[in-house]
């Protein structure tokens, strides 16, 4: 019970003990005009960023540890009371946790205590006022609080595929050394250590990035009057979204797609089959995803073809290498699925559901039903969404890179299950790439469309009979079932880099933001 309770109350106290010192280093000094003293020192922003981030570790670290001294003293006292009052042989019932857990709490409180106050230091940073600093605690308990609770689920154990999980690898790691399993716990300590430093220092790389923007340390603090604010949107548009647009763009598709899979039993009468699919699947594609980034844009921006990325016809070399990539990618893609549901298997229940999908699909009156099903119609209403109007308002962050990563996250997230979430996300980074170095939608729509094609491709290939020319073409490509040759993944690979790295050369059109970021980074870098 301990091994449960103690490490999720440890990093309870270690976000709330890190938040509110967050919010007074920064958005305090902002009120009491300190800020642009310190900001006008000899120190360099990192250098400030490393002082306050220490700072609010340190109270962090400390109220936690306070905290558990109080519990613990707290604790030996009731279970002495009750120890007292126990009948013999059920004294056993109750007792304090081993001298050794504390140990490992306080080395695990270290790297996570970073990562709460640099999360916090960022999120400060962005505030206007402490009070308007106070309301993104909301925010970050609810990204943070499943992955802390997600250990406490039935089965959930210690594995190399929940150890790559921020934070919940963590405290299952600690779960496992506070219950004495050391040699179970040995093989996973590399990637949770590895996982937690890497969010550390995108977490303080965050930090850091909201420090070196004036825009955002100096915003004016005003009054919210939702009216006024409604009137500024439609009547002062910008060309494209606002990074705040673009957020709560990705919010609303996720919000709605919620509504429609929690509506969605209901609007089961009769028998499930393929028209049902065709249905559901087409309203989720056109009414929850395409349609309120092209309502956006409509009523937000300016400039709606430069926001979709339609506002030119792209260079046919362009739609070519989308269409080579779409190919080579897909192989890569097929195993990166397979070493996804190795480290995170599909449940039974959800592979009976897969299988049924797969039957209704293959009920199909024709074959082009399905094909227009899982190729054309996401590969238009989804690009529209995530590489349109999602993409162009995170662009306003001033990085390509942030801006392609977050986009990507927020379209896996769009899919049902956790396997295809993670493999969305790392197409929707190729994506991504693809639609800031070519700026044309049409491009990532070919890639898409051609990536999905190939998978109802590849099936019917693989379930055709295995003699005449099928069968040939089976032996060369295929090695078993559904299985790549080792050349297909060899030429999987080098045409992948190659093309990739032919659009990196591409010159490619930065957005204002982007070219402010830059000029920073060169003026602090000392070029």
């Amino acid at each position: 019970v301990w091994s449960k309770i103690l490490p999720f109350i440890l990093f309870i106290w270690a976000l709330t003990g890190a938040f509110y010192p967050a919010v007074d280093v920064c958005a305090g000094e902002k009120e009491r005009g300190t800020l642009e003293t310190l900001l006008t020192s000899p120190a360099q922003r990192r250098e400030i960023v490393w002082g306050k981030l220490l700072t609010i570790m340190t109270f962090s670290i400390v109220t936690a540890l306070l905290n558990l001294g109080s519990m613990g003293v707290t604790g030996k006292f009731v279970i002495a009371q009750f120890q007292g009052l126990a009948m013999s042989g059920q004294t056993d019932l109750l007792a304090m946790p081993p001298a050794m857990s504390l140990v490992w709490l306080v080395a695990a409180l270290l790297p996570v205590a970073g990562l709460f106050s640099a999360l916090c230091l960022a999120c400060a940073a962005f505030a206007r006022s402490t009070k308007e600093g106070q309301y993104y605690l909301m925010p970050l308990l609810l990204v943070i609080m499943p992955l802390m609770m997600l250990p406490m689920s039935p089965g959930v154990e210690l594995n190399l595929g929940n150890s790559l999980i921020p934070v919940t690898g963590v405290v299952l790691l600690l779960r496992s050394m506070i219950e004495g399993q050391y040699w179970q716990a040995l093989p996973f300590v590399v990637p949770v250590i590895g996982v937690t430093l890497m969010c550390c220092l995108l977490a303080i790389r965050w930090a850091e990035e909201q420090f070196n923007s004036e825009s955002v340390l100096f915003r004016e603090s005003e009054r919210l009057d939702l009216g006024r604010w409604l009137i500024h949107l439609v009547r002062d548009r910008s060309e494209t979204p606002t990074f705040s647009q673009g957020v709560f763009c990705s919010g609303l598709i996720l919000i709605l797609i919620f509504l429609m899979n929690f509506s969605l039993p209901s609007m089961v009468t009769g028998e499930v089959n393929f028209r049902f699919l065709f249905q559901t699947t087409f309203i989720l594609q056109v009414v929850c995803i395409a349609l309120p980034a092209v309502l956006m844009a409509l009523l937000f921006t300016s400039k709606r073809k430069k926001t979709l990325l339609l506002d030119h016809w792209p260079r046919w070399q362009f739609l070519l290498m989308a269409a080579l990539l779409a190919v080579f990618v897909r192989p890569l893609g097929y195993y990166l699925a397979i070493g996804i549901e190795q480290l995170y298997p599909v449940s039974a229940e959800m592979k009976l559901q897969l299988d049924t999908m797969s039957d209704m699909m293959r009920a199909a009156p024709n074959i082009w039903l399905p094909f227009f099903l899982i190729t054309i119609l996401p590969a238009v209403c989804e690009e529209v969404a995530f590489r349109g109007f999602v993409l162009s308002g995170l662009r306003r962050v001033g990085h390509k890179w942030w801006a392609i990563g977050l986009s990507s996250v927020a379209f896996g997230l769009v899919h049902p299950i956790l396997q295809q979430q993670l493999a969305a996300a790392a197409v929707g980074m190729v994506l991504g790439y693809l639609a800031v170095q070519t700026g044309s939608l049409l491009v990532c729509m070919v890639f898409h469309a051609i990536y999905n094609g190939l998978a109802i491709v590849i099936m019917q290939v693989c379930e055709q009979a295995s003699g005449g020319s099928v069968g040939v073409l089976q032996s060369w490509i295929f090695s078993g079932k559904e299985h790549f040759q080792p050349w297909v993944l060899v030429v999987s690979a080098l045409g992948t880099v190659a093309i990739l790295w032919w659009l990196h050369r591409l010159p490619y059109h930065r957005s204002k933001e982007e070219h402010l970021q830059e000029a920073r980074d060169r003026q602090f870098a000392g070029v």
